[in-house]
């Protein structure tokens, strides 16, 4: 793997390539991965926002009016909410958790790039470690550990906004047609309201010139098989594998034209399910920090062909 400074848009970043991929990374940024690049083709396969200056976001502030684009990792809620637990109960956690509003240190060691930021609010210092995977993966371990004697309830997901395109197609091999799912919200009257049943069926999930709907879904039941793919319909695909018994309450973000009139399919296997820990824990389907405890999984991305 090679890592080397190098900028994006206006902003200094470090970016990472192996043979198959090129990953870059904003440190200052939210620890943000801004781009990853087919190595040999320099397809890009993360949305991204228009313009040439980077749209910055402070701590607390409003993402979709920030750089709304590529991957950024939620923690420790998806929404905005207030702690509903002793010892940070009405704290805020503010929309799209906090890390993407933070500054990250970060070293490079050993072909690792190493980041990590701490929180403001609940006293948890969380990292990530990027490095080559087997056959040019970009690997992405992470842990997050507690420093207080107190427990924390929380979600983590990847915000993993994968470029779109028409006659593109989201794969999911550990699912059958069918599998039921619950929607959060929906552009389209077509899917329903907030709460509404969603049934997955893999021939209604593409972009046709006509798309112009965004809405997300969590599937029911916990879905551990760890990989998503999109394919393109030039051949080329992409796809994410991740920790399926760590991140086993499976969403998709789905916005065709409509916010900032990207284009894009969000991958998202969280932690919990409903993006808000009070809501998931409600539900049975959330995670634990233990006070002094840590937590960790891994993601990572693999590019390929799916034909010829």
């Amino acid at each position: 793997m090679e890592i080397a400074g190098t900028c994006y848009k206006d902003v200094e970043a470090v970016q990472l390539k192996t043979e198959k991929l090129t990953a870059t990374y904003l440190p200052e940024l939210g620890g943000k991965c801004a781009s990853l690049r087919d190595t040999a083709t320099g397809k890009e396969y993360l949305e991204q926002d228009k313009g040439n200056a980077y749209r910055k976001l402070e701590y607390g502030g409003d993402y979709v009016a920030a750089e709304c684009s590529a991957f950024d990792d939620m923690f420790p809620s998806i929404n905005e909410c207030y702690y509903d637990r002793f010892p940070w109960k009405g704290v805020e956690i503010p929309n799209h958790g906090e890390l993407c509003g933070l500054k990250w240190q970060h070293e490079i060691k050993n072909d690792t790039l190493r980041l990590w930021t701490f929180s403001p609010r609940f006293g948890y210092c969380f990292e990530k470690t990027i490095t080559e995977g087997r056959e040019g993966r970009i690997l992405v371990n992470y842990r997050v550990k507690n420093n207080t004697q107190f427990e924390l309830d929380f979600i983590y997901a990847p915000h993993c906004m994968i470029a779109a395109e028409e006659g593109g197609r989201l794969v999911l091999p550990g699912i059958q047609d069918g599998e039921s799912g619950t929607l959060i919200f929906s552009t389209n009257p077509k899917h329903g309201a907030y709460g509404s049943p969603f049934m997955w069926q893999s021939t209604e999930n593409g972009v046709t010139p006509a798309s112009r709907e965004q809405y997300k879904f969590f599937f029911d039941k916990p879905q551990t098989f760890g990989r998503i793919e999109y394919q393109y319909p030039d051949g080329n695909a992409v796809a994410m594998e991740y920790e399926g018994q760590k991140l086993p309450y499976l969403a998709f973000w789905v916005n065709y034209n409509v916010l900032h009139d990207l284009c894009n399919v969000c991958f998202e296997p969280c932690s919990g399910s409903f993006d808000r820990p009070d809501l998931a824990r409600k539900r049975g389907q959330y995670s634990v920090l233990p006070a002094y405890g840590e937590f960790s999984w891994f993601i990572s991305f693999n590019a390929f062909q799916w034909k010829g």
